[in-house]
């Protein structure tokens, strides 16, 4: 797992071990605290649908640069092949004749 993978997930857990510590060491009615774990629980998964939608667009830009550098690679490889066997063929047709 990558450095910043796991530090993503750590930040994450500990965001939200906190925030449920503190919802339940506070001193409310349990209409208060039901309330109030509502409203943070919307705001993670905001949050976390926030963080999907930008590693989602991410991975597509990834994914698009990475198959624009193969394809230009592989023109680049065929070309290259073309003109190391462009002579062989050249002594192969000057053998024949």
């Amino acid at each position: 797992m990558s450095n910043k993978k796991a530090f993503f997930w750590g930040a994450l857990t500990g965001a939200i071990t906190g925030a449920v510590s503190a919802l339940l060491l506070a001193p409310k009615s349990g209409r208060e605290l039901r309330k109030d774990i509502s409203d943070t629980a919307v705001k993670v998964g905001g949050k976390t649908a926030d963080l999907s939608r930008q590693a989602g667009s991410a991975v597509q830009t990834f994914a698009k640069r990475a198959t624009s550098l193969v394809s230009r690679r592989k023109l680049n490889g065929e070309a290259a092949l073309e003109a190391e066997v462009e002579p062989v063929y050249e002594t192969e047709d000057s053998v024949k004749q």
